[in-house]
């Protein structure tokens, strides 16, 4: 998952388009996309968030389908499990960044050259987003079995009418 992840968030991550100047780059505000970190920024917290709902599913359903217990292990194995996937994602999406976007050689650049830049994203609080996810989506959907369950339990149509025995 993080892996594929990974090769997701790289090609979804822009990248600047510069001209080599002398010893620098300069950046052509024209041909790069705007708000290039952003966007960066906003596609790693987006797959990190999708990484997190689906391993909050495939724990809600091991354990709807009977195969383990559920509770509040699977919420934390949800939440550890993404926080491992998040990571993975930022290590192979850099390394496949590297892959679709290498930088060439200072000795290989000559004045006037185009070069293509992908910006170093820095996580900061996008790192929560996969955990949380992951563990909000498995607990909100316990807690609406459980009042669901409740209901059923509670409901007049369960309930033993004046003059009968309950069964059971």
């Amino acid at each position: 998952m993080g892996i594929v992840g990974g090769g997701a968030w790289a090609t979804l991550r822009p990248a600047y388009v510069g001209e080599v100047e002398g010893d620098g780059l300069r950046v052509d505000q024209a041909a790069s996309p705007v708000n290039v970190e952003f966007a960066g920024f906003g596609t790693f917290a987006l797959i990190s968030a999708l990484i997190g709902l689906a391993l909050a599913v495939a724990a809600l359903g091991a354990a709807r389908r009977g195969k383990v217990g559920g509770g509040a292990g699977w919420l934390l194995w949800a939440g550890a499990v993404s926080a491992v996937a998040v990571l993975s994602v930022y290590v192979f999406g850099d390394w496949f960044v590297g892959l679709l976007h290498p930088v060439p050689e200072a000795d290989a650049l000559s004045d006037g050259a185009s070069v293509t830049m992908v910006p170093p994203v820095n996580p900061g609080a996008a790192w929560a987003v996969g955990p949380f996810s992951a563990v909000f989506v498995y607990w909100s959907a316990n807690l609406v079995a459980y009042s669901h369950d409740r209901e059923l339990k509670t409901s007049p149509a369960n309930q033993p009418r004046t003059g009968q025995m309950p069964v059971g």
